[in-house]
């Protein structure tokens, strides 16, 4: 999945990546089989567990950027994880949601996605195409992490979620 190096181009892939990824969750499932929240999907996690995480990547990838904003340089990925610690990072987000239900991380997951429309439409055209405009971000624009952590996300979970109801 290329970065995108537009506005437009990074508006249109993160919305498209998100309406493929609700609309899978939406289709019909066969009559009488395991709910699909509950299915098992990858790395002993559930459907609604993989979104979990991808939820939490979505607000968090916007707390960075609100942080930038203000002036802050925020904590990566998360205070007490490196970014090599991420598959330590969701496993410690699964375990701690403490059963949320479908329904909630579902419409956790639908408020991420606004708030990172919002987001991009708040931000300029420096603050999101330029590399260094947020010291967080490092060398890479803002853009990138945006894409990164949801149109990516809500492909890889799309994909692990069809292969769950296969």
């Amino acid at each position: 999945m290329p970065i995108p190096t537009t506005r437009d181009e990074l508006i249109e892939l993160v919305a498209s990546s998100f309406a493929k990824l609700e609309a899978e969750l939406d289709a019909e499932f066969d009559e009488g089989g395991p709910e699909l929240a509950d299915l098992a999907c990858t790395d002993d996690w559930s459907v609604r567990e993989v979104l979990l995480v991808r939820a939490w990547w979505t607000h968090t990838v916007v707390d960075w950027i609100e942080a930038g904003r203000r002036g802050e340089v925020p904590v990566t990925p998360a205070q007490g994880y490196g970014w090599s610690e991420t598959p330590r990072l969701n496993a410690d987000l699964v375990s701690a949601s403490g059963g949320e239900s479908y329904r909630a991380v579902r419409t956790r997951l639908k408020r991420g996605f606004e708030r990172v429309q919002a987001a991009i439409e708040a931000l300029d055209d420096e603050e999101l195409l330029e590399p260094g405009a947020f010291a967080w971000a490092g060398k890479w624009p803002v853009a990138r992490w945006i894409s990164i952590n949801t149109a990516r996300q809500y492909t890889t979970a799309r994909t692990m979620v069809r292969r769950a109801r296969r």
